[in-house]
């Protein structure tokens, strides 16, 4: 989980009213935060993934004015119209299909607020922007630019500029090669023909996303106007990530200003910092908590944590900021209004109904299968639930069993759900065959069977001697566990060499592992193995 450093004497200039460290550590937890460490100048938490809102001191201090009841309710985001805009060009959509941008001016910056902008830039590109490829932040100092701006493809071998913290100027193609950002991101974009810029009307570089901005653009204390940006894949982590960055700016005295994003078939006015609307039943949120607190305390909690809430014919009508990205239904709206009303708050109440848990048929079986196994010296493995047409059904000359295939595989050998568990095993003792013999593994796992998930059990033996009888023995020893009555019938199993393939009951079948399916698993020995599906 991210974790984040804040300095309290920076997080309390935030605050109407400062916290000493002991109603921090008191305080954070209850927001859904681990304090790792709090001392008299500096704290350590670590919070959830799903509120990147939180990854910065601007966003904890907002948390903190709301919960401790120095500012609560919704904490409002004006934003005024756009002067200029960015052009989106055809030649990058297809690269960073989605690009959303802000401007926030008046800004006040300090050396502690620059850290804590540039920490949140990086843990929102590891959360949301999925370390950068899902989306990528720039933010840039507006003073040395010439509106409006450009975002398009650029050839690998020009322009040149100079990336951040660098003197000389480099081209595309150099950066990915020797920038050690270009380096560990150029993953990301190397396999394009074009790479992604943005340019100012002066065709000065502000940003090659997602890998490098420009020196020219550098953040300093004396910065006051801030351009932000973000591109990236998909929509929703854009346009949260601009939504945290535009709130943590305007949290350090800034005016937000909307930017006009122009796509060649239509445009967007953004930042969007309305308030988003969630509805909630109040009988739900109160039968699902076990408890009704009254109209009164559900307001005051869904105010504590920077909520609005209005209640209506029995509905709970409740404004939501626009960088918060985790609500998504109304049990989130309960988990809030938990956290609001403080879980220690809630009143006790023990059970009226009386229960008993005990272990169900399946689990029991499986937990018997692994007894038994383990019992003859097996050693339990887990193998990838992905496998190959290959492995599944040439080999072992076996019939396709209704098993899910991956509908834009990376490779031939990961394209279909499993519909058994052997090959997988085989496959494990190919990988291991250079230690010594014997080798029992066995494997209590999923399967896909005519499109369905069914546990299964398989287990193979390699040895230098692997005879049927081996294989029989084993057989009778798990079938015997799980009370499997009858006598072995022959049955014919590609997998199997003919003649030597028998089965007890009706899905416990056993053999000796046929040459062909050696051979193609590069074994060098002879091999036995069962399987059984319930």
């Amino acid at each position: 989980m991210p974790v984040i450093t804040i300095d309290i004497e920076d997080l309390n200039r935030l605050l109407l009213q400062p916290l000493s460290p002991a109603e921090l550590r008191e305080t954070i937890p209850l927001l859904g935060a681990d304090p790792n460490e709090i001392s008299d100048h500096e704290a350590v938490i670590e919070f959830f993934p799903d509120r990147p809102d939180l990854l910065s001191t601007e966003g904890v201090a907002r948390a903190l004015r709301a919960f401790t009841g120095q500012a609560p309710g919704l904490a409002r985001c004006a934003v005024a119209k756009p002067k200029t805009w960015l052009s989106v060009e055809p030649s990058i959509t297809d690269i960073r299909p989605w690009f959303l941008g802000g401007i926030v001016r008046g800004v006040t910056l300090d050396d502690v607020a620059l850290r804590s902008l540039m920490e949140l830039q990086e843990k929102l590109h590891v959360t949301l922007g999925r370390r950068r490829r899902k989306a990528s932040i720039g933010i840039h100092d507006l003073k040395p630019l010439e509106p409006p701006f450009r975002f398009y493809g650029c050839s690998p071998h020009e322009p040149a500029f100079i990336p951040l913290g660098c003197d000389e100027p480099m081209t595309p193609e150099e950066i990915l090669q020797e920038h050690p950002k270009g380096v560990a991101y150029a993953h990301i974009i190397a396999d394009e023909e074009r790479y992604p810029l943005i340019v100012d009307s002066q065709e000065q570089v502000l940003s090659m996303p997602p890998i490098i901005n420009g020196q020219l653009t550098a953040l300093s204390a004396d910065t006051t106007d801030i351009l932000i940006d973000v591109q990236g894949l998909d929509r929703q982590a854009v346009e949260t990530c601009l939504n945290i960055v535009t709130a943590a700016l305007v949290e350090r005295g800034g005016s937000a200003e909307a930017l006009e994003i122009r796509y060649p078939s239509e445009k967007y006015i953004v930042p969007d910092m309305a308030p988003r609307e969630h509805r909630a039943d109040h009988d739900y949120l109160t039968r699902l908590l076990g408890w009704d607190p009254g109209e009164e305390q559900v307001r005051r909690a869904f105010g504590r944590c920077g909520l609005e809430g209005e209640l209506r014919d029995g509905e709970w009508i409740v404004q939501v900021p626009a960088w918060r990205a985790d609500l998504l239904h109304p049990v989130d709206l309960l988990e809030e209004l938990a956290i609001g009303l403080e879980y220690d708050e809630i009143p006790e109440q023990l059970p009226q109904l009386a229960t008993f848990g005990r272990e169900t048929a399946s689990r029991q079986r499986e937990r018997e299968c692994r007894e038994a196994l383990l019992g003859l010296g097996f050693q339990e493995v887990v193998s990838l639930t992905l496998s190959s047409a290959r492995a599944q059904h040439e080999l072992p000359a076996r019939e396709p069993a209704g098993e899910a295939h991956v509908a834009n595989p990376v490779g031939e050998e990961y394209h279909l759900l499993r519909p058994a568990l052997l090959p997988g095993l085989l496959e494990l003792l190919r990988t291991n065959r250079h230690h010594e013999l014997p080798q029992r593994i066995f494997e209590v796992g999923w399967v896909v069977r005519d499109h369905a998930n069914r546990l299964a059990l398989g287990w193979v033996e390699l040895n230098s001697r692997a005879p049927f009888s081996q294989a029989r023995a084993t057989a009778q020893a798990v079938a015997q566990r799980l009370g499997i009555e009858g006598d072995a019938q022959p049955v014919e199993d590609g997998m199997f060499i003919a003649g030597r393939c028998a089965s007890l009951g009706d899905a416990l079948v056993f053999g000796e592992i046929h040459p062909r399916v050696l051979e193609g698993c590069e074994l060098g020995y002879p091999a036995i193995g069962g399987e059984m599906l319930w």
